[in-house]
């Protein structure tokens, strides 16, 4: 069976090495093509990706089967098409998203019109404006290193379009494209480490063209259980001293206050509430330390430990700052677009008061009318049996309620529609997501007559051993419900650890660790060991990448040049030092290519030509162009020129003998050319130079010879 598979794959290389040159480079190009669009496709329209790949595929096609490209009026016809298709469907060509769209259809189309070397080159540029394109979607280091390898393939299909004749192997075209990259290196370095940092980005695009990650600013039941399912990494964290218990890292992000029956958002800021934090919160105990490498989200807002001591500043997006809001919310004046740290103190208990005015607490309370009349009245009925106790005790037996009867946790509860979604939820089903047990439980609260909000953000994490952070995943997030006490202010109640209390203490597992990692049920469970340590090594990867070089921006690259001994970190003066540098590589390389191809003598004629110089400062009339043996014939039988002799005679053997034949050690003919000893005694030479006739000796005199 063994022979049986490998004689498909015998049989398709001897086909690809059957193939035409042109056909073999058509298909290579193909090839880096494909890799080069294929991170994009996720970012594509689902009919642009398959226009791409069609067009690709056809064209690989036609190379193998060695026929005729398609017509231009066929391909006219497409290109219409493609761009009514980009028109219609983003009302315009311009702009990130439909630019890359109309690229990629662009560079599939190109390659079906390749007919001379212009074409090709155009070809080149599209594709590695393909690979610079990742970049605006992605920018952690596996993106690199896939955009590194597709510049080299672009590279390496550049240099089979300048190779005439005959094309050398795939290895060789590999080691010549690796050269290139690593003489351009030295000049990327130079460039980033020197081209000066401006206040913000060297390029920017609108908010509404960006990605989004992340949690929302709102809350629709069903989209935190989507987002549970992703295993990317939301932020990580360095804790400065002690690590708190993991089932109380609560980290905080929006609070939502408003419900208009189906979606939970933010009130609008309370003028009377004012947005400053309250000033009247005292922490208990020491507070918790740490850093967060937050990942771009394209949000207005942040996370923090439950409950943060004060906004921090931020690392890594200049012209961002943050704020903490009367709600204890970090805002930011500034999308957060780019890979963001920032270091700060929380208080996992406090003391004091939250003071709220009353017509905020009222818009608390506040319920739209018409929607979840059971839950309502389950509600009101709790406030009216628990009224001696109070808000507290209303609290207590809401979460009794949850513990005692049958709800279940689940990533896929279902959906909950209609204005009687809650109802369903809590005397129906009972199944149901956090997102589900914290706007139930606030909605009973309200009801009740208790101010109530839900608070969306993440919880727990994990350890990743492999560089200590801990890591905080998509996986993590987490909705729970807070309640005004008087006399305490707003108190934080998670009915979710009610129903599930291991998704609050997981022990480093991650959520539901019966899904398998990114849906290979071959895989084995999500939580295996060997796809959990590939994953914490990514992690790894991904922020020591964020660290050395996403994060380097003006206060590093000051740092460092005031370290190489540049006080001046001026950007007209840093342009003028990067552009010197610059200068000075692009002459160092140049000169290094130039050494490099100098005309290089052939390693035999060196040796034979040093001997013959050699030879003739010793007074024998020796050049380059006799031939070794002849010359060894002219020199006759002195005795001093032994050595001499048998090394002319290896030469001859070197240079003429069959392959195999010659003597060993011919790596060391110049060597021994350089160091043969050879007598200064000009009247035993050979030939016209002599100064004085020579005995003749009968063993060493070649016929024909003259004195």
């Amino acid at each position: 069976m063994a022979e049986s598979s490998a004689a498909p794959r015998a049989g398709l290389a001897a086909r690809l090495r059957a193939l035409p040159t042109p056909a073999q480079d058509t298909l290579l190009v193909l090839a880096v093509a494909a890799l080069s669009v294929a991170p994009l496709l996720p970012q594509l329209p689902g009919w642009a990706g398959v226009f791409s790949l069609a067009l690709l595929l056809w064209r690989g096609t036609l190379a193998w089967r060695s026929r005729p490209l398609p017509s231009r009026l066929l391909l006219a016809a497409l290109l219409a098409a493609a761009v009514a298709a980009v028109l219609l469907r983003y009302h315009s060509v311009v702009g990130r998203d439909p630019g890359v769209c109309l690229v990629c259809m662009l560079l599939a189309l190109k390659l079906l019109e390749v007919r001379r070397r212009r074409d090709a080159y155009v070809v080149f540029y599209l594709g590695l404006f393909c690979v610079f394109a990742q970049f605006l979607y992605a920018q952690s280091a596996w993106a690199a290193a896939w955009m590194l390898a597709c510049t080299l393939g672009w590279l390496i299909a550049l240099i089979d379009a300048n190779l005439p004749g005959r094309r050398p192997t795939l290895a060789r075209r590999l080691g010549l494209g690796l050269r290139l990259l690593g003489l351009g290196l030295p000049v990327m370095a130079a460039l980033f480490l020197l081209f000066p940092r401006l206040s913000g980005p060297l390029w920017s695009l609108p908010d509404d063209a960006r990605a989004r990650t992340g949690l929302a600013s709102d809350m629709d039941p069903g989209a935190i259980a989507r987002l549970a399912l992703d295993d990317s990494v939301a932020f990580n964290v360095r804790f400065l001293g002690r690590r708190p218990p993991q089932n109380r890292m609560y980290w905080r992000g929006p609070v939502l206050g408003a419900f208009d029956g189906r979606r939970w958002s933010a009130l609008p800021p309370s003028p009377a509430g004012g947005s400053a934090p309250p000033a009247s919160l005292r922490g208990l105990g020491e507070p918790v330390r740490y850093t967060v490498t937050l990942q771009p989200t394209q949000r207005h807002f942040a996370f923090a430990l439950d409950v943060p001591a004060s906004a921090p500043a931020l690392s890594g997006q200049p012209g961002t700052q943050l704020r903490l809001t009367h709600d204890l919310e970090l805002r930011s004046n500034h999308a957060l677009s780019q890979v963001t740290r920032y270091t700060l103190a929380s208080w996992l208990r406090h003391d004091g008061t939250q003071p709220e005015p009353a017509a905020r607490l009222k818009a608390y309370t506040a319920l739209p009318p018409g929607y979840d009349p059971r839950t309502v009245a389950l509600g009101r009925e709790l406030a009216h049996r628990e009224a001696a106790g109070g808000a507290r005790a209303v609290a207590a037996a809401a979460l009794r309620m949850f513990r005692q009867q049958p709800f279940r946790y689940s990533l896929h509860p279902g959906t909950y529609r209609g204005p009687d979604a809650i109802d369903q939820f809590l005397f129906q089903r009972r199944v149901g997501f956090c997102e589900h047990y914290a706007q139930a439980f606030v909605v009973l609260m309200r009801a009740a007559g208790i101010p109530a909000r839900v608070v969306t953000g993440y919880q727990g994490g994990s350890e990743n051993p492999v560089d200590g952070l801990w890591v905080v995943r998509q996986s993590d997030a987490h909705a729970w419900a807070e309640y005004w006490l008087a006399g305490s202010g707003w108190v934080r109640a998670d009915p979710t650890s009610m129903v599930d209390p291991a998704r609050i203490d997981r022990s480093g597992q991650t959520l539901d660790a019966t899904e398998p990692l990114l849906g290979l049920a071959m895989l084995g469970p999500r939580d295996a060991t060997a796809l959990r340590w590939l994953r914490n090594l990514g992690d790894a990867v991904d922020q020591g990448w964020n660290d050395w070089v996403l994060e380097y921006g003006q206060t590093r690259q000051r740092r460092l040049l005031r370290e190489l001994g540049l006080a001046s970190t001026d950007p007209a003066r840093l342009g003028g030092d990067a552009a010197l540098s610059l200068g000075l590589l692009l002459a160092l390389g140049g000169s290094w290519l130039l050494w490099r191809g100098r005309p290089r003598q052939d390693p035999w004629q060196r040796a034979y030509s040093l001997l013959c110089a050699r030879l003739r400062r010793a007074g024998v009339r020796a050049q380059p162009t006799q031939a070794p043996a002849a010359l060894a014939r002219d020199l006759g039988g002195d005795p001093g020129l032994r050595a001499v002799r048998a090394l002319l005679m290896e030469l001859e053997l070197a240079r003429y003998a069959p392959a195999g034949a010659g003597p060993p050690g011919q790596r060391h003919l110049g060597w021994r050319a350089a160091r043969v000893p050879i007598p200064r005694r000009a009247h035993r030479a050979s030939g016209p130079a002599r100064t004085e006739p020579a005995a003749p000796d009968a063993g060493d005199t070649m016929p024909g010879h003259s004195s």
